[in-house]
C-alpha cells in the first residue's frame, strides 16, 4: 500500500464507522480514512509496527482497531505506524455513538507532516542552542585576554593630566568589555537552563553576607546612574545556597533597577518570613504595569524600549530561572510611594540554618 502524507493546508479528517464484538465489521469509511486504513485494518496483509506517543509499542490488542472493537472510547491520542517507507502520524479517537454500544466511531487524522516540522523544530533550536554554548564558551577567552590588556596599559598610564584622555578611553573600553562579558555570560547561562544543565553549588551561606557582596560589587555603576543603594539592616540569614548564583540575582536585580529606577534611591532589604528568607530591590521610578509583572520573567522581553540596545532582555529570565531552582519564587509588588519591588522568597529549612550556623 503506498502512501503520502497530505501537507497542512490539504489536511482531512478520516470517519470509520464500525460494529462492536467479536466480528468488528466496518460498515463505513470516507476516503480520507481509507487512505489511512491501516489504522484500523490491515487490508493488504502487513503488520506495521506501532507505538504510542511516548514510543512505547503497542500489542494487537492494545491499537485502536482492536479498542474500538470492545467498545471502548478513547482519545484523541497520537499513534505512530512505522513501515519500511517510513514513520505515519496519525491522531485517532473513538466514541460511542449508540445507546447500546454497538456501534463505534473512529476518527482519524494523519498528523505526519505537522509531526515531522515540530521535530524539525526542536532539531533546529537545539543546534541554535549548542551553537550559543560553544560560541559563548569560545567568547569568554579572548574577552578574559582583552580586560587583562586593558588593565596592563591602565598601570602605564602616568598620573598627570597629559594622560587624562587616555585614561577616560580605558575606562570607556573596560565598561564596553564589561559588558560584552555580561551579555555572554547571560547567553551562556540560557542556553543551560534551557538545557536542564543549571547545576547548584550548594552550601552553608550567610544571605545578608551574599547581598552586601553584590551590592558593593555594583558600587561604581550606581554612582554612573546617581544612584543611591542602601540595604536596610539585617541579621544573619543562614541556609544552604549557590552563593554566586544568589550574587548574580541581586547582580541582576539592581542592574534592572539601576536602568529603570530614574536614578534615585534603590532600597534591598532582607528578613525571615516563616520557612522562607525574603529578599526585596525596590526602586523609585515609574513601576511595572500589572499586565507586564509576568511577561518580563520571559527570555528577550524588557519593561520597556528605552534600553534595546543595552539589553538582550534576559536578565530578570536568568533571575526567576536561578530563584526557582533553589525551590524559591519571585513577584513584582508596587510599594506605596511608587516604584518597584521584586520580591524573592527563597525556603530555608531548619536543618539548612543549623548546619550554616555552625560553620567558622
Amino acid at each position: 500500500m503506498s502512501f503520502e502524507s497530505p501537507t497542512p493546508e490539504a489536511l482531512r479528517v478520516g470517519l470509520v464507522l464500525m460494529e462492536v464484538g467479536r466480528n468488528a465489521r466496518v460498515i463505513f469509511a470516507n476516503e480520507p480514512a481509507l487512505e489511512v486504513a491501516f489504522a484500523f485494518e490491515d487490508l493488504d496483509g502487513q503488520t506495521p509496527h506501532v507505538v504510542d506517543a511516548d514510543g512505547k509499542p503497542l500489542a494487537p490488542h492494545e491499537r485502536p482497531r482492536a479498542r474500538a472493537a470492545r467498545g471502548e472510547s478513547f482519545g484523541p491520542s497520537l499513534t505512530r505506524w512505522k513501515f519500511e517507507g517510513g514513520d505515519v502520524a496519525i491522531v485517532v479517537r473513538c466514541d460511542s455513538i449508540a445507546q447500546d454500544r454497538r456501534l463505534a466511531a473512529l476518527t482519524l487524522v494523519d498528523v505526519t507532516a505537522f509531526s515531522r516540522s515540530a521535530e524539525n523544530s526542536r532539531a533546529a533550536l537545539a543546534a541554535r542552542d549548542e551553537f550559543l554554548s560553544i560560541a559563548a564558551h569560545e567568547l569568554r577567552s579572548p574577552l578574559n585576554a582583552l580586560l587583562l590588556t586593558i588593565h596592563r596599559l591602565r598601570l602605564r598610564v602616568p598620573a598627570d593630566g597629559v594622560a587624562s584622555e587616555l585614561g577616560k578611553l580605558i575606562d570607556i573600553s573596560e565598561r564596553q568589555i564589561d559588558r560584552l562579558t555580561s551579555l555572554v555570560q547571560n547567553l551562556l547561562d540560557v542556553t543551560r537552563i534551557r538545557a536542564g544543565r543549571l547545576d547548584l553549588e550548594l552550601e552553608p551561606q550567610d544571605l545578608c553576607q551574599i547581598v552586601h557582596d553584590a551590592a558593593e560589587s555594583m558600587a561604581d555603576q550606581a554612582r554612573a546612574a546617581g544612584a543611591q543603594v542602601s540595604i536596610l539592616p539585617c541579621d544573619p540569614l543562614h541556609g544552604l545556597w549557590d552563593g554566586a548564583r544568589i550574587e548574580q540575582v541581586v547582580h541582576n536585580l539592581l542592574t534592572n533597577a539601576l536602568k529603570y529606577g530614574g536614578g534615585g534611591r534603590i532600597e534591598i532589604s532582607l528578613a525571615r518570613e516563616g520557612k522562607a528568607a525574603r529578599l526585596s530591590v525596590r526602586d523609585h521610578g515609574p513601576g511595572v504595569a500589572e499586565e507586564d509583572r509576568e511577561r518580563i520573567f520571559e527570555p528577550f522581553k524588557r519593561v520597556a524600549s528605552t534600553y534595546k540596545s543595552q539589553s538582550l532582555g534576559l536578565g530578570l529570565y536568568i533571575v526567576r530561572e536561578i530563584v526557582r531552582a533553589h525551590g524559591g519564587d519571585i513577584a513584582i509588588e508596587a510599594p506605596e510611594g511608587g516604584g518597584a519591588a521584586f520580591v524573592v522568597r527563597l525556603p530555608v529549612t531548619q536543618e539548612a540554618s543549623a548546619a550554616a550556623s555552625e560553620q567558622p
